[in-house]
């Protein structure tokens, strides 16, 4: 007997051991929606499991209604954060109904005095569609990443724990707190139920791994001041872009640098510096089509890499930019302080790579700004040139999901 009752501990002290790891992923990651709803996942599996085996008498009513909640809050938290992880849309009314009725089943049972047998292959049916409502509203994450296929198995586990354990172990067989301990039904849950928790926290850390991960990625890819793209991550996805692109339509490279910055820090400040770089950064995001790519190189200075577009659309759009620049207003600068910037511009070859066309286009930048800063310098076009292509054709082709697909 107290061997038996030993083995039940382990599931609650597995389960408070899987709250602190989410609430650390917490502590340490406050933008994490999903790891405090994780914790109190396993706050509330620890704390219905206690309640129903160490703490209240089996066939009570308090025993029926209050570990029965638990579980049922738990399994509800489990779904919605994982719903979170996967930005699906949580279940939360099918969830809430069916977590009520079996609350509410448990205490009907327990008054008609159906017998416990009764009340946990009831109950934990009940449980069990819960986890299948969340497995059917998150099937296709799988296709998303790996650690969803791990969710879904471990999903799976649990579903099965609960709808198969109880009939199977229960079914026709009379039990109370004097033989619950012994019965088949004891042993063969906990060993599921280590189990079920085990990859269940473990799928659900490797969710909250690949989070702050990506999260990293990200930041790593993007700017922070503009949110475009890095240098690093520019280079290569034009790089990318340029070898895989068909040679038989145009493509030009535009290299932008901002005049006189420098002096701007130095008179009103870095913050208007800043300010003046998150300005021009959002109006590049809003002047540029949904295939183009848009970097900021470092300091002051940005490139567009314009897929379908030869020279005579990559001067339309920089004299376009040139001006919405001088109408800029950047908050910490005076009315009268106009920002301007030089343009420099190539077109890709048949056969030209980034890191062919990007001198070309740093000569015209430079050629740009000696003869006088905000202008736009066009360099030569090249012998073998590809065509253009309209606007809305470009901006399908890059919502489409062929290879050649620019990475956003």
């Amino acid at each position: 007997m107290d061997q038996a009752i030993a083995i039940g501990f382990a599931v609650p002290a597995i389960s408070i051991g899987m709250c602190a790891i989410f609430a650390c992923f917490w502590y340490y990651n406050r933008e994490d929606r999903a790891a405090p709803l994780f914790a109190a996942a396993f706050t509330m599996c620890a704390l219905g499991f206690f309640l129903n085996h160490f703490v209240l008498a089996k066939e009570t009513m308090a025993n029926a209604v209050f570990h029965n909640s638990c579980y049922a809050l738990g399994l509800y938290f489990l779904s919605d954060g994982l719903h979170r992880s996967f930005d699906r849309r949580t279940p939360h009314e099918a969830l809430a109904a069916i977590g009520i009725l079996s609350v509410v089943l448990a205490g009907i049972i327990q008054l008609n005095e159906f017998g416990l047998a009764v009340r946990i292959i009831t109950i934990n049916m009940i449980h069990g569609g819960m986890l299948i409502v969340s497995a059917w509203t998150l099937r296709t994450i799988w296709k998303k990443s790996w650690t969803g296929t791990a969710v879904l198995c471990a999903l799976a586990l649990c579903i099965l724990n609960l709808m198969l354990v109880s009939p199977t172990t229960l079914f026709g067989r009379t039990v109370g707190d004097a033989t619950y301990f012994q019965s088949a039904y004891w042993y063969v849950m906990n060993l599921l139920s280590i189990l079920s928790i085990l990859s269940m926290g473990g799928a659900l850390i490797s969710v909250c791994v690949m989070e702050r991960l990506d999260a990293l990625r990200d930041h790593a890819d993007n700017d922070f001041l503009t949110g475009l793209k890095s240098r690093r991550a520019f280079e290569t996805a034009a790089s990318h872009y340029c070898e895989v692109r068909s040679g038989d339509y145009a493509a030009s490279v535009v290299l932008i640098d901002l005049d006189y910055f420098k002096l701007i820090n130095d008179k009103y400040g870095h913050a208007a510096g800043d300010a003046v770089i998150r300005a021009v950064g959002d109006l590049l995001c809003r002047q540029t089509r949904t295939s183009d790519m848009c970097g900021r190189m470092g300091g002051e200075e940005f490139c567009l890499v314009l897929p379908g577009t030869d020279l005579d659309g990559a001067r339309t759009l920089s004299e376009r930019l040139r001006k919405r620049l001088s109408e800029l207003n950047v908050p910490g600068l005076p009315n009268d302080i106009t920002v301007t910037a030089s343009f420099g511009i190539a077109e890709l070859g048949r056969d030209d790579l980034f890191e062919d066309i990007y001198p070309v286009a740093d000569a015209a930048l430079y050629a740009a700004k000696s003869s006088g800063r905000d202008k736009v310098v066009v360099a030569s076009a090249p012998r073998d040139r590809g065509r253009p292509v309209k606007r809305q054709r470009i901006d399908a082709m890059a919502l489409s999901d062929r290879p050649a697909r620019l990475a956003s």
